[in-house]
């Protein structure tokens, strides 16, 4: 009975112990390697996993350099005016119907022998402190969101009306779909709000759908990529089935010479590279956190003899805490008391 209610008890107090942990546990610190008196004078995806790297296809655009020639120590302790310096560089990312089924994307680019050209098979991709980021039409200093892209295996199946949300007020419907024509055919309707697009007119299985757009001063960028891998027939009526889609935000940013991020300031902002470099001093006092830019920050040891550091950065979880379920009390089952034993008359 004891060793019962012991077990009741040990389980509620690690129900509590737990409870407030999970709850806690809303943010995570990405740390950078560790420099002691200035032994690391650069980070980039390897040695700092804040910044982006695509592991598949091992793609990195950021560094944050220290200046090799700035003496840092506990005794002096100052990033002196243009020794930090932060860089991205473009990367170029095939598209998924390229890498799938070898089609081109209309004003799609590609980079042979470091010229960009518009043969319809890459589209620019970039790390921004950290975030990812489109490079519109390969144009590293302008800049926007990927707001969906299809896995390689992943498919959208609409049948005649039905609409997919997208995103950002992205949609896109199945205006009209006929399984029974030759050759089979659907009719798109891609919409931004309350503006509508045709998408390419009339569609056939094995064909790519591309929007294009004038914007941020570019001409004919492309903002929506998708491909018709089948249109049948189905109990529901006629269908389409769409993969490899692509979709980037018309919200860009463009950066500019003098721009300030943080402590940095634009030195060079470019369609290959944007340089930036920090424009006051910048102190590593002890036990500090330093905001440089977007969330990326110095935390400096609270050691007064040796001058210890790393880039971070803290990111916030969402909440996903759960409260615990209520153990049910252990009722004690009823105990019949022993009946002591006769004991014989002499």
């Amino acid at each position: 009975m004891l060793e019962r209610i012991s077990k009741v008890l040990c389980i509620m107090i690690a129900v509590a112990l737990i409870a407030p942990a999970v709850s806690a546990a809303n943010s995570v610190e990405i740390r950078g390697q560790i420099s002691n008196e200035g032994s690391i004078h650069e980070w980039n995806a390897s040695t700092f996993p804040a910044f982006w790297h695509n592991l598949k296809n091992d793609l990195r655009s950021e560094t944050l350099t220290i200046d090799p020639s700035e003496s840092l120590t506990s005794s002096d302790r100052d990033l002196d005016e243009n020794h930090l310096t932060y860089i991205v560089q473009r990367t170029l990312k095939k598209y998924k119907v390229q890498s799938n089924k070898g089609l081109t994307v209309e004003n799609g680019l590609n980079y042979p022998e470091g010229k960009v050209v518009q043969d319809g098979t890459h589209y620019g991709l970039v790390g921004f402190f950290g975030a990812k980021r489109v490079a519109v039409k390969g144009d590293t200093s302008k800049l926007t969101k990927l707001i969906f892209e299809q896995g390689d295996t992943a498919e959208k199946v609409l049948t005649v009306g039905e609409t997919w949300d997208m995103g950002e007020g992205w949609t896109l419907t199945a205006e009209a779909i006929d399984a029974r024509t030759t050759p089979r055919q659907a009719w798109l309707i891609l919409k931004r709000g309350d503006k509508s697009f045709d998408c390419n007119n009339v569609l056939h299985p094995n064909e790519v759908c591309t929007y294009t757009e004038d914007i941020a001063g570019l001409t004919d960028v492309p903002l929506f990529v998708t491909y018709v891998d089948g249109i049948l027939s189905s109990s529901e009526g006629d269908i389409v089935i769409l993969k490899y889609t692509w979709l980037i935000s018309t919200d860009i940013k463009n950066i500019k010479t003098s721009d300030k991020f943080g402590v940095f300031k634009v030195k060079t902002a470019n369609d290959t590279h944007v340089i930036m470099k920090n424009e006051h001093a910048v102190s590593l006092d002890q036990n500090a956190v330093v905001d440089l830019a977007e969330g990326i920050q110095f935390k400096v040891a609270d050691k007064s003899k040796v001058l210890r550091f790393y880039p971070r950065k803290v990111i916030k979880l969402e909440s996903t805490s759960v409260e615990p379920k209520a153990t049910p009390k252990a009722t004690p089952k009823a105990t019949q008391k022993a009946k002591p034993k006769a004991t014989p008359k002499q």
